[in-house]
């Protein structure tokens, strides 16, 4: 089956099967991915599977590059991703586009439209409305001319508030050396010293720690504005490959007819 495995060929009709329930049974697929896997089609048709969307998860599962996103220094208290992606948004394409993000944040948000932009604010319910990290994301999907601008922005207020302890710790680290240094501890100036290098020390690893969790927070977010940019880059490309309306004429269609033959018709013959 032109060297698709298995677990390939499951991967590929779970990620038809959830196509078709976004974009329903529309278009036609190019007979040349036909002819290249017969077998694949032959399968998802017993299955009920529109092969537009089986075309377009055989797209997918090719790769389909796309521009890295990068992070925009957005201040200690926001992080902020921007991508660029050919395509346009859709109503069709916009939904798929939403169930990855509200599945990336674990919300529910809602979608407002402005003259070139569409924009995805979360609107967490219960507590959840009180934290900072879960009911600020946002996302704009904006139409630049050249293509589509996606904005990634995630508050990280509450993710500094961890670096208390940090601050606690310092702070520990420097009273116990101020103490030990006017010997004000006495003959206990020495576990003064000692405590002053565990607070630091500590003090340094915590640290540490919450810098590699802002940036994990960071790269989640590239990654989410990635999957936005396959999104739109894999519709185009789909679209690209699907037989359309308009029929393709060669160069040398006309040539060699420049004298036309007109034949009469019987009502003339008569």
């Amino acid at each position: 089956m032109s060297n698709l495995k298995e677990e390939e060929i499951r991967k590929i009709v779970s990620r038809a099967t959830m196509f078709q329930k976004f974009y329903g049974n529309t278009g036609q697929v190019s007979s040349s991915l036909e002819n290249e896997y017969p077998d694949l089609f032959e399968i998802t048709d017993s299955m009920d599977i529109h092969r537009a969307h089986v075309a377009e998860a055989l797209l997918e599962h090719q790769g389909i590059p796309v521009d890295e996103p990068f992070i925009l220094d957005a201040g200690f208290s926001t992080a902020k991703v921007v991508g660029f992606s050919k395509g346009q948004v859709d109503p069709e394409t916009l939904k798929e586009l939403r169930a990855q993000i509200q599945y990336h944040f674990n919300t529910v948000g809602d979608i407002k439209h402005r003259k070139t932009k569409t924009i995805w604010k979360a609107k967490p319910k219960g507590l959840s409305r009180f934290i900072a990290s879960q009911n600020s994301p946002e996302v704009m999907l904006e139409d630049s001319g050249s293509g589509i601008k996606i904005t990634v922005i995630q508050s990280l207020k509450t993710l500094n508030k961890f670096y208390l302890p940090m601050l606690m710790g310092i702070f520990g680290s420097v009273m116990f050396f101020a103490a030990s240094v006017f010997e004000q501890m006495g003959n206990d100036a020495e576990v003064g010293i000692i405590m002053t290098g565990i607070f630091g020390f500590a003090s340094f690893l915590y640290s540490r720690f919450m810098k590699t969790r802002r940036q994990k927070k960071k790269n989640n977010l590239v990654d989410l504005a990635e999957r936005l940019q396959h999104i739109l880059e894999r519709r185009l490309k789909a679209n690209s490959v699907q037989v359309g309306a308009t029929i393709p004429i060669p160069d040398n269609e006309y040539e060699g007819n420049d004298e036309i033959e007109i034949q009469p018709s019987k009502k003339e013959l008569n």
